[in-house]
């Protein structure tokens, strides 16, 4: 009677403490397993983020290499009015036209850039409000807007549907008063 005693403890076996006993295992096992999946499946979220992010600077950051050096090439002309002239006669310029013509490309690549940073998460929100507000200053002059219906659709669809719902304003009159660039 004792040997049976021992087999049993509170009414139950040792097959069902035993069993009880694997269920508690399995049941902290399956937690602990479906924990580290959550954990996992975060840090992965996480890390496609940040090559998300890290893949938008990257072309961000490029885009503003190819502007930066363009400008400087620019400044270049400019500052040197002997090849200036020279520049502007070999390829049948008129030389204010053409400045005029690289300035508008100029604000509109800037405009292009503060929208790469704010969709990329460079700005925020409230900051790019105000930067908002810039830009449609510099879509309001004519040669900007000139110059953006030459070029609009080298730009992506994304970045056109942005500047012609949210900065270009309403269409100007057709007046001779000059550009205040």
């Amino acid at each position: 009677m004792e040997s049976r005693a021992l087999m049993t403890l509170g009414g139950l076996s040792i097959a069902d403490l035993t069993a009880l006993l694997m269920m508690g295992l399995t049941l902290i096992t399956t937690v602990a397993s479906i924990l580290l999946w959550l954990s996992t499946r975060h840090s992965v979220h996480l890390l496609v983020t940040q090559v998300q992010h890290q893949r938008s600077d990257s072309y961000t950051d490029a885009k503003r290499q190819i502007i930066d050096s363009h400008r400087d090439i620019f400044f270049g002309l400019l500052n040197i009015p002997t090849l200036l002239e020279n520049f502007t006669q070999a390829n049948g310029l008129d030389a204010r036209a053409w400045e005029l013509h690289k300035i508008s490309a100029f604000l509109i690549n800037q405009v292009m850039l503060g929208y790469l940073h704010f969709r990329s998460g460079i700005i925020d929100a409230v900051h790019f409000e105000g930067f908002k507000r810039d830009a449609c200053d510099v879509f309001s002059y004519r040669t900007v807007r000139s110059h953006w219906e030459e070029v609009k659709f080298s730009h992506t669809e994304e970045f056109r549907c942005f500047v012609e719902s949210e900065l270009i304003p309403l269409p100007i009159e057709n007046d001779e008063t000059p550009d205040p660039i």
